[in-house]
């Protein structure tokens, strides 16, 4: 992980620290510029399908669909591409298929009917079919695309939200929460490895509070970068309602949305020419005054890899790990589930953001190792 943070932060543009810009084409062959652009742009589109909607639970289709336990599956109907993941939308108690599209050299972003990649993401979800039990059903459906800008390639880069229509009949509250489940204990199954563990069911045991880790933090000053406001005017750009079906967002170093509006939208019977532009997307959110306290299951992340903490030894690793990239000033994570974790629970977006991590309610929270201090939970009890 930060061996890939470090590639991304030597690819971004040196000169321009206010738009998402790389320093150049990625790469110099065209097969590497392919690979990198869909790298980046699978982060960006989660992280903007989150921020912008809400939304949460990502499960990977792979190459033929999934299958949820006691929930749904997505079966693929015919050959080619399929979308990127099946995630959950907490606000609408809907499923949401997801696909992630970025393009370095694409020059119908903004033209009307939009770019092409849309299109082509659009199609994919017509290759696969959502069953509950026998009965066909109709999740929405997302393209996150993305054209990104260069150093040499003076354009602003953008973002396009696409949300093709599709029938919308709402699941009952006994179903909805079923469905909920499902999707929090798949999503936990796909994450246990990286704690340490083995299954959902090892994660949600009594016995793993003896493992956590009590991480503090104090808010710190919002640095510079992070002080920007929470929309773009998009004056500049001409025939804004010949966008069809897409919602435009240009990337900004946006702090947190409260309430994502768009997501709140869904259900009223939006049409392929409405258009939300980032300022009826975005809310700021204010700094940090307190601090945060939580006990977490974490895993280090560092240059030399993922390392779950789970013993005293494990736990005396962090500490000496935390003084070496404190005196080196080397960027180094601890990401955690945190304990209480409920499966059944709605979830309500960010909890606590500040320079020293983001805490999300019921999900899981990344902390700077620099700027945070640790304690065994198991100590602090038998004190």
């Amino acid at each position: 992980m930060s061996a890939w943070l470090k590639l991304f932060s030597t690819q971004l543009s040196q000169h321009d620290s206010y738009w998402l810009r790389w320093r150049g084409d990625l790469a110099e062959s065209a097969e590497l510029r392919r690979a990198y652009s869909g790298l980046y742009g699978r982060f960006f589109a989660r992280a903007l399908l989150t921020h912008h909607l809400g939304l949460t639970r990502f499960l990977s289709l792979k190459r033929n669909g999934l299958v949820i336990p006691k929930s749904v599956r997505v079966d693929r109907q015919v050959t080619g591409d399929i979308p990127d993941w099946i995630a959950w939308d907490d606000q609408a108690s809907r499923f949401v298929l997801c696909e992630a599209k970025g393009s370095l050299t694409s020059n119908d972003f903004l033209s009307a009917g939009g770019p092409k990649c849309a299109h082509d993401g659009k199609s994919q979800f017509e290759r696969v079919k959502t069953f509950d039990g026998t009965t066909e059903i109709h999740p929405a459906k997302w393209v996150a695309a993305t054209r990104w800008a260069t150093d040499h390639r003076q354009v602003k880069p953008t973002t396009i939200l696409w949300d093709p229509p599709s029938d919308y009949r709402p699941f009952s509250p006994k179903d909805a929460d079923r469905h909920r489940g499902a999707m929090s204990r798949a999503w936990l199954a796909s994450i246990a490895p990286g704690l340490g563990w083995h299954s959902a069911e090892d994660l949600l045991s009594k016995e793993r509070g003896r493992e956590a880790v009590v991480v503090m933090t104090k808010p710190g000053p919002v640095p510079p970068e992070m002080e920007w406001p929470a929309a773009e005017d998009l004056d500049e750009i001409d025939n804004l309602s010949d966008l069809g079906a897409f919602t435009q967002a240009t990337h900004r170093f946006v702090a947190s949305v409260t309430t994502p509006r768009i997501s709140r939208r869904q259900q009223d019977n939006l049409t392929e020419a409405n258009i939300y532009s980032d300022r009826t997307a975005l809310e700021p959110r204010p700094q940090e005054k307190t601090g945060h306290e939580g006990a977490y299951l974490i895993s280090l992340i560092t240059r030399f890899g993922v390392r779950p903490i789970r013993t005293k030894e494990d736990f005396d690793l962090v500490q000496r790990e935390q003084d070496r990239v404190r005196r080196l000033e080397e960027p180094a994570m601890l990401v955690g589930l945190p304990i209480g974790f409920d499966p059944q629970a709605r979830d309500a977006g960010v909890q606590w953001m500040d320079e020293a991590g983001i805490v999300a309610r019921n999900d899981l929270a990344i902390f700077d190792l620099r700027m945070i201090e640790t304690e065994r939970l198991e100590s602090r009890l038998l004190s």
